[in-house]
């Protein structure tokens, strides 16, 4: 299939004026189109193309994220290169470095797991939030900063949630007063000064790529400042990711003691709500069932 006309003015907007010889839809693209774009030389990229206002904010959001992953100093993890952002109005392709996919290993879980641990164990800033707001999925995630991670939590991450349910319909007033009771006293479940690391914050099986060269990479973030084990209450809630990679991770993390349960509950939790924003009330049940746990 040859480029269309977007990602051809993309690509010469980075300096490739050659033309490509293959461009192949990806799976898992369900928010924008992903193709990988093949040249005679040999390279390989991704271009991820949208044709929507609210989808050129997504991918821009998701090329700060990235670089802010890739540029971590002492980054272990193996993310690919921001090669360009390129927006035209309403419309906008970011490109990226090619992750040619392999057959995962025991080995290379656990190698991922004690090298999250890494990651998380770097401080990436005395504050929990980002640089700017972003998306987890399609959902818009606030990233204001604040001293306070409890807090944090409660103004930018459940208020929000629970607010764009209610006003859609797909939370009932009872669930609604349920679940607040339950954010109001995060303070019994969350420290409010956890170690702040580099959280990639959609950290889901789907976002993990075994690669052919040995590690697992990382794709698709939606990054903040935070609790690093909220990126492991994610990687369990939907499952795909083998216990060695979590015993790993545990066991090379230095910077904080191992959570409690309920404080795992309380990330999962947020991430169930958005997907009932996403997906409708399918997943009301489940956030019902840990906010009764948390109560």
């Amino acid at each position: 299939m040859k480029v269309s006309g977007l990602i051809a003015e993309a690509l010469r907007s980075i300096g490739i004026g050659e033309e490509p010889i293959e461009c192949v839809s990806l799976s898992g693209g369900c928010i924008h189109d992903v193709r990988h774009v093949s040249f005679a030389t040999g390279r390989s990229l991704v271009c991820k193309t949208t044709m929507e206002p609210a989808g050129a904010e997504q991918l821009e959001a998701e090329s700060q994220g990235l670089q802010a992953l890739h540029d971590l100093e002492q980054q272990p993890l193996k993310i690919p290169a921001v090669l360009g952002f390129f927006r035209s109005t309403d419309r906008a392709v970011l490109i990226l470095e090619w992750l040619e996919p392999g057959s995962p290993t025991d080995r290379m879980w656990s190698q991922f797991g004690t090298d999250l641990a890494t990651m998380h164990d770097l401080v990436s800033d005395r504050r929990y939030g980002f640089a700017a707001s972003n998306f987890i999925g399609a959902t818009r995630q606030i990233n204001d900063w604040s001293d306070d991670w409890v807090s944090f939590n409660q103004e930018c991450r459940f208020e929000p949630q629970i607010k764009w349910a209610r006003d859609a319909g797909l939370l009932q007033a009872e669930e609604v007063a349920r679940i607040s009771m339950v954010t109001r006293s995060l303070d019994r479940h969350l420290p409010a000064d956890p170690h702040p690391s580099l959280l990639h914050g959609d950290l889901w099986s789907g976002n993990l790529i075994p690669l052919a060269d040995g590690p697992i990479g990382v794709i698709d973030p939606a990054c903040s400042i935070g609790d690093g084990w909220a990126d492991i209450a994610m990687m369990r809630l939907f499952g795909g990711i083998p216990s060695i990679c979590f015993d790993a991770y545990a066991e090379a993390r230095t910077s904080d003691d191992p959570p409690s349960s309920d404080r795992l509950l309380v990330y999962q939790m947020y991430h169930l709500l958005n997907h009932v924003n996403l997906f409708g009330r399918g997943y009301v049940g489940q956030v019902m069932q840990i906010a009764e746990s948390l109560a």
